[in-house]
């Protein structure tokens, strides 16, 4: 059975304009909550606006609304700025037992994922594509897995500065 990749809509975007999105649902599902849906369906490139061809993607729509304002304060108290696609994305995580993996670039949300001790359900995009069999070099800084693990680091340590530690 492939595994469920749950994609950001900053994921969804650079995969297209590097020409690798085909490469990842080759291994993977993918999904999105609908606010990615929106936010990622078109792009820029060239000065060229580009549609997105999303129809092979699951759309998730079943977030709740109580795990969503929780992830919402949560993001407060760790000073955070989450926009809404990755809020639902998050708050879908916490809610599922469906065994799925977040992929983000967007260094606030990877923070958070740590924080809420999410970490184990996210991957950075480089390790999504070497899970693909992409092993190329044209990725962005964002997208490598060492600043994947930095920001999970800082997210650790947000969590030790901001969380009551029983």
């Amino acid at each position: 059975m492939r595994k469920l990749l749950l994609l950001d809509a900053d994921v969804i975007i650079d995969l297209h304009t590097l020409g690798l999105f085909g490469r990842i649902t080759k291994t993977y599902d993918i999904c999105l909550t609908r606010e990615v849906f929106e936010e990622a369906k078109y792009y820029k490139k060239d000065g060229t606006t580009i549609e997105v061809d999303l129809k092979d993607v699951l759309i998730i729509d079943n977030v709740d609304l109580e795990i969503l304002r929780w992830v919402q304060r949560e993001a407060k108290k760790a000073m955070l700025g989450i926009d809404p696609g990755e809020s639902t994305s998050i708050a879908y995580l916490s809610q599922t037992d469906e065994e799925i993996t977040f992929c983000t670039c967007d260094q606030a949300a990877i923070k958070l994922m740590s924080y809420m001790e999410l970490e184990e359900k996210a991957i950075s995009l480089e390790k999504a594509l070497k899970s693909a069999g992409y092993h190329g070099k044209k990725l962005y800084p964002r997208h490598l897995e060492k600043t994947f693990k930095k920001a999970v680091k800082e997210g650790k340590t947000l969590r030790i500065q901001f969380k009551k530690l029983v």
